[in-house]
């Protein structure tokens, strides 16, 4: 009897354990696919929603968490499910997460999307023509609290990305032309679970190596100092090897 209880506490145990190392996981695919069912309500004659999209580019890949096609353009989404206060500016290399007095860093969640328009601009001709229609989205789930700066009108709450994307009114494609773009982005989307994996597993480690240099005050890129500066929209870490390294936190 007693094996049998240290059995299933040993089971109990590694449940919770395994379950904390999911939960970020969970809950982010849990984030996505609500908004997800909230851009499937979008008109089908006007809008074409693709999901979770990965695509190489060389050596180089990137991760989509949404892709709307319409006639009014192609809008990315990227989406996000932090908790707590949110301090950003949309000029700033990196923002901060404020969770009950513990502050951590984040990288530009806006810099992360137009790095993914500069990738499928680069990657498909198709999309490098509607260049000045592509429209970077960033949506937080359940952060509580956004206080940002600078140019961030497309930082959104999920109850406001529906009214803003259909607040885009100008026609520049037809949908015969989107179904065609649509096609060739599922083409080229690539499924192979090992490929998905060895992608997210970069991805967390260039994270944690950038988190753990802003801890320590040393800029993530060419490895100056962090100095405190005031500028316009407020006191923010510039790097000491400005102006050759222009990188701010």
């Amino acid at each position: 009897m007693q094996i049998l209880i240290a059995i299933l506490m040993i089971a109990f145990f590694a449940g919770m354990i395994y379950l904390k190392i999911k939960l970020p996981a969970i809950k982010g695919k849990m984030g996505e696919k609500g908004v997800a069912m909230t851009l499937s309500f979008l008109p089908k004659d006007e809008y074409i929603v693709l999901n979770d999209l990965m695509f190489k580019n060389g050596s180089r890949s990137t991760q989509i968490d949404h892709l709307v096609i319409s006639i009014y353009g192609i809008f990315v989404i990227e989406t996000k499910n932090y908790k707590g206060w949110i301090f950003g500016n949309s000029h700033r290399d990196y923002w901060t997460q404020n969770i009950w007095g513990n502050k951590y860093s984040l990288y530009n969640p806006l810099f992360q999307n137009q790095n993914h328009i500069k990738f499928l601009i680069a990657k498909f001709s198709e999309i490098r023509k509607y260049a000045s229609h592509l429209y970077p989205i960033v949506v937080f789930l359940r952060a509580s609290k956004l206080q940002l700066t600078g140019d961030c009108e497309n930082v959104l709450w999920i109850n406001e990305l529906k009214p803003y994307i259909r607040s885009h009114k100008d026609i520049v494609m037809t949908i015969e032309d989107c179904h065609n773009i649509a096609s060739i982005l599922q083409a080229f989307n690539i499924e192979d679970r090992k490929e998905r994996q060895y992608h997210n597993v970069n991805v967390r480690s260039a994270k944690h190596f950038r988190e753990e240099k802003i801890n320590s005050g040393v800029c993530p890129l060419c490895g100056g100092r962090l100095i405190k500066r005031n500028g316009k929209y407020g006191d923010f870490y510039g790097c000491s090897n400005y102006p050759r390294c222009r990188n701010t936190c």
